[in-house]
């Protein structure tokens, strides 16, 4: 699919010439984050983005990281020549192999600048060895940047090699971008889905829980609660420290609506490879609530940000009647 087909061609700026920062109008509010794709098909379509992108960020004096691929960063050094020295360069698969890994990666780099009012980000994303399931869990994530990460200042550009990408990640990029790059020209993407709506069409639905999964329903005695998860963990298999964690992370998503109205109610089982739990809560919740970092001022989603880091995979379903939160963890290998 090519990503400029379409309304996307229409130009941004007049005369044909570039816009004078990409994407970034005089009037935007400097706290905003711009979210761009680009689809590129070999060295020299990177390079016609990258070198453009970046440069402009080094004349503004804004810090630039890019997290690439080795040999896309090799090829940016060699056109950057003695400026590449003011660059932050890092191999993509550094910056988190997960979305809530990512999320806090790109945010931690914020925070390392706290005095510059933009930061620019070339971002690859990590596609290799991915499973469908950790695939949809990243578009999601890509979507969710734009809302996780407003107001941070962040100027990013998310780049897609359409020769190694299958079509259907390809094809998204139009969906999960407000804006997409070719070389230096900047389009609105007439295909960008808003992100709620965006994860409620890109994420399979939820099977149901086994018949024969465990259930408890939170009473309002948390402590009792948290016991009896964890004596449940272990008799499904999981042991020691894994255990443990697993464990707190549950008792977080149950802890954090204990206050509420209505009882949470959980759901543990086991299926080859790994420990799955459900915990339903009586309220409906954001979908991306804990990708991001906890700050100093504590939020309802700061216990799903730490269960979000325990879990293999955490997926939020809010729904008419309230919310489902399901947890993954990997079961130890059976002995033989």
């Amino acid at each position: 699919m090519d990503p400029w087909s379409g309304d996307d061609r229409e130009r941004t700026g007049g005369g044909g010439r570039p816009p004078a920062v990409m994407g970034e109008g005089d009037g935007m509010d400097r706290s905003a984050f711009v979210h761009q794709g680009c689809v590129y098909g070999g060295e020299d379509e990177f390079l016609r983005m990258a070198v453009p992108f970046i440069t402009e960020g080094l004349e503004r004096d804004e810090p630039v990281l890019v997290a690439t691929t080795v040999a896309n960063i090799g090829s940016v050094r060699a056109a950057l020549g003695r400026r590449a020295h003011r660059v932050d360069f890092g191999e993509t698969g550094a910056f988190g192999r997960r979305p809530q890994q990512r999320v806090a990666a790109f945010t931690a780099y914020r925070h390392r600048h706290p005095r510059d009012e933009r930061v620019r980000i070339l971002a690859e994303p990590v596609w290799a060895g991915h499973t469908p399931r950790q695939v949809e869990a990243w578009e999601c994530m890509e979507s969710a940047l734009n809302t996780v990460l407003g107001g941070t200042g962040i100027h990013m550009i998310c780049p897609y090699d359409s020769r190694t990408m299958p079509a259907p990640i390809v094809a998204n990029v139009r969906c999960t971008h407000p804006q997409l790059v070719h070389g230096t020209d900047v389009r609105p993407s007439g295909g960008y889905v808003q992100p709620v709506a965006f994860v409620r069409r890109r994420a399979a639905p939820l099977p149901s829980p086994p018949r024969d999964a465990v259930t408890l329903e939170f009473r309002g005695d948390l402590g009792r609660m948290r016991h009896a998860i964890v004596l449940e963990t272990a008799a499904l298999g999981l042991l020691g420290e894994r255990m443990m964690i697993f464990s707190a992370a549950v008792g977080e998503i149950v802890g954090g609506a204990a206050g509420g109205s209505g009882h949470p109610a959980v759901a543990l089982w086991a299926q080859p490879g790994e420990v799955v739990c459900d915990v339903r809560l009586p309220v409906p919740l954001d979908p991306f609530i804990g990708l991001h970092p906890p700050t100093l001022d504590p939020t309802p989603g700061d216990g799903f940000w730490l269960a979000r880091q325990i879990c293999d995979h955490l997926d939020v379903r809010p729904g008419s009647d309230g919310t489902i939160v399901r947890l993954h963890t990997p079961s130890p290998a059976p002995r033989t």
